[in-house]
């Protein structure tokens, strides 16, 4: 038998190590998104439900302390009037000056 010399190629080691890397992380992509198919749905499910039972117990202490709830639903609408004032031009705005001057007692002014 003749003796053989073995002569180490590195280039093509590591190209090859790398090659196996790579298809082992896409390897592990693959088969994450294939769970993540079967597993997303009952997750969000559960999570609606769980949010829907957050929303219920909220509601329900709102519904027992009616005495803020009134006084919250009073501010938000001295708020829409506000703004709708803000909103309206500038005829509607005399008016409600006019009505706010009238109910303050100051004269009108003269132009």
């Amino acid at each position: 038998m003749k003796h053989q010399q073995v002569v180490v190629d590195y280039w093509n080691m590591i190209k090859a190590s790398f090659t196996c890397l790579l298809l082992a992380f896409f390897g592990y992509i693959l088969i994450k998104m294939v769970q993540t198919i079967f597993w997303l749905p009952g997750y969000l499910q559960t999570n609606q439900k769980r949010l829907e039972q957050l929303a219920a117990q909220y509601s329900l202490e709102l519904d027992d302390d009616k005495s803020m709830g009134g006084d919250i639903k009073a501010k938000i609408e001295k708020i829409m009037e506000e703004s709708q004032l803000m909103v309206g031009g500038e005829e509607e705005n005399r008016a409600t000056n006019a009505e706010v001057s009238k109910i303050q007692g100051e004269p009108k002014k003269q132009k």
